[in-house]
């Protein structure tokens, strides 16, 4: 059945609505029977729903969302749905990049500790890289002991030196024995040595006449001491060949 013209009387809502309008009230409107969604009024549209004033292009209302009856050829009104716009996908969150981050700060971290601390072999390697190698000679082709008496190095390392080495050999000659006593202590120790107290040795080659030294010591001040007390009419004659070797 073919829509046919009619004259539609504007409700006291829709006069409304045309009151608010520029345009004037007394207009003819075509419209489908089963569609009342839209009014025109030369070529000005409103809502239905809001009442809201649309261009005449409108498919939906911009205030409200309502899809807006468009008047085919037929004079059939037809609504058009939305295209939907596409939604990007979220991105996932980064946290388990953030959890390496902090695993790899507390290894690194760790592992410089263990290097500064340890005394390990495989700690003093690498200590040996970071840090720059100091060496100090010893040598005294014929340091003289005394009957009774004895002679001494002394060896000042930095407080923050690592891995402190004290290497070489002597030889002793004069009495009878050709022999002395070698000692390496720290200084506290050589205080009460010289006093007759009890005292710790890092090194003690006991009663000879070629010795080899090898012995790590800590930073500080540390003595190697060459014994003849045990002699009491000849002095001794030593020849010493050594290093003081450390890192800092």
């Amino acid at each position: 059945m073919g829509v046919g013209r009619m004259r539609i009387v504007a409700s006291p809502h829709f006069q409304r609505i045309i009151a608010r309008s520029r345009y004037p009230c007394n207009l003819s409107l075509r419209a489908s029977a089963s569609h009342t969604d839209i009014a025109r009024l030369e070529g000005v549209m409103f809502c239905s729903k809001c009442s809201t004033e649309l261009p005449d292009d409108s498919q939906f209302c911009r205030k409200c969302g309502v899809a807006i009856s468009a008047v085919s050829s037929g004079g059939a009104a037809t609504a058009v749905a939305p295209a939907r716009e596409p939604v990007a996908a979220e991105k996932p969150k980064k946290s388990g990049s953030n959890k390496v981050v902090w695993f790899v700060i507390i290894v690194i971290a760790l592992g410089a500790w263990w290097v500064a601390s340890s005394n390990s072999p495989s700690a003093r390697q690498i200590q040996q890289i970071a840090k720059q190698q100091h060496t100090e000679r010893l040598n005294n082709p014929a340091l003289s002991v005394n009957p009774t008496g004895f002679a001494y190095f002394k060896l000042d390392v930095p407080a923050n030196a690592s891995d402190v080495t004290l290497q070489g050999n002597f030889t002793a000659s004069g009495g009878s024995g050709n022999d002395v006593e070698a000692y390496v202590m720290s200084e506290e120790d050589f205080v009460n040595w010289q006093n007759g107290h009890a005292a710790k040795t890092y090194y003690n080659s006991g009663k000879v006449t070629v010795g080899t030294i090898n012995v790590h010591v800590p930073a500080g001040r540390c003595y190697l001491v060459f014994n003849n007390k045990f002699s009491l009419l000849s002095s001794k004659s030593v020849r010493v060949d050594g290093t003081l070797t450390y890192y800092q």
